[in-house]
């Protein structure tokens, strides 16, 4: 009898190591699962804070062009609103200028080639 309680409790002993043992190394495994998993989230939230910061840049430089792109535009209707303006000036400068031969008594013939020589379509040096 007393052979047999010994064998139990030294049983019981191993039984109680082994468990212990077993806790130890779940403990183990579960901590390493938890700092895993938290090596695995900062790594997710760094590649979608990278995505995010690309699609920003991505999107600033689409606006830059679109600035670009409208600033361009609004350069040639600047342009083509000063050269009209220019040639509106010209024009009401011919018209006076033939009013004044025309009441310094040039005769008509002359005026009206004057006229025609000076409303004639000026040529652009600039081709399109």
């Amino acid at each position: 009898k007393q052979w047999y309680q010994r064998r139990v409790a030294i049983t019981a002993g191993e039984a109680q190591r082994e468990r212990q043992e077993f806790e130890r190394v779940l403990a183990v495994q579960q901590e390493g699962q938890k700092h895993e998993e938290s090596k695995d989230r900062s790594a997710r939230s760094r590649r979608l804070n990278h995505a995010e910061e690309v699609r920003k840049q991505i999107k600033e430089k689409e606006g830059d062009l679109i600035h670009a792109r409208n600033m361009f535009f609004e350069e040639g209707i600047k342009l083509d609103q000063e050269a009209q303006e220019r040639r509106r000036r010209l024009d009401e400068i011919k018209r006076k200028k033939l009013e004044e031969l025309q009441g310094a008594g040039v005769p008509t013939k002359y005026v009206n080639e004057v006229a025609r020589r000076a409303m004639k379509p000026q040529t652009s040096l600039i081709t399109h």
